[in-house]
C-alpha cells in the first residue's frame, strides 16, 4: 500500500517537472530516485525485522517443545492419582504451544499493517505457555 502511493508520488512528481528545464528533470528524477531507494531500504529492514522475530520465535517454541517432552517423560512415572490432573495440564499446555506455532506461521506471510498485532499475540501467547508450563511443573513438584 505504502509502495503504491510512493509510486504515485513519484509519478507526480516526474508529472509536474515535465515541462522543466533538462536540469529540473535531471533533479526531478534524482529526487524520484532518492525516494524510490528509501522506500527499498524500508522494506528491506521490515523484512530483516521480520525474519530475525520469526528466528527468535522458532528458537524459543523448539526449546519450550523440548521441556515440554521432558516434562511429558516424567508425567508416565506420575503416580495414577496425580497423573490425569496432570494429563490435562499437559494436553492443554501442547495445545497452547500449537497455537502458538501456528501464530508464528501466520507471521511468516505477515504485512507491515499486520505485523504488530501479530507479534504482541504471539509474545503474549509466549509469556502465557511459559507461566503455564512453571504452574504444571509446581504442580508435578507437590504431587
Amino acid at each position: 500500500m505504502k509502495n503504491s502511493r510512493i509510486l504515485i508520488l513519484i509519478t507526480l512528481i516526474a508529472v509536474t517537472f515535465a515541462a522543466c528545464s533538462e536540469k529540473s528533470k535531471n533533479e526531478a528524477e534524482k529526487m524520484g530516485d532518492q525516494i524510490e531507494n528509501t522506500a527499498n531500504a524500508v522494506g528491506n529492514d521490515f523484512e530483516t525485522k521480520k525474519n530475525e522475530f520469526i528466528a527468535e520465535a522458532k528458537a524459543d517454541i523448539e526449546e519450550i517443545n523440548e521441556k515440554i517432552e521432558k516434562l511429558d517423560e516424567k508425567i508416565d512415572s506420575a503416580s495414577k492419582d496425580a497423573k490425569s490432573d496432570v494429563r490435562k495440564a499437559m494436553d492443554d499446555l501442547k495445545a497452547q504451544k500449537d497455537k502458538l506455532g501456528d501464530e508464528l506461521s501466520q507471521l511468516e506471510d505477515a504485512s507491515k499493517e499486520n505485523w504488530e498485532r501479530l507479534t504482541v499475540s504471539i509474545e503474549n501467547g509466549f509469556e502465557d505457555l511459559k507461566r503455564s508450563y512453571n504452574s504444571l511443573l509446581d504442580d508435578m513438584k507437590t504431587s
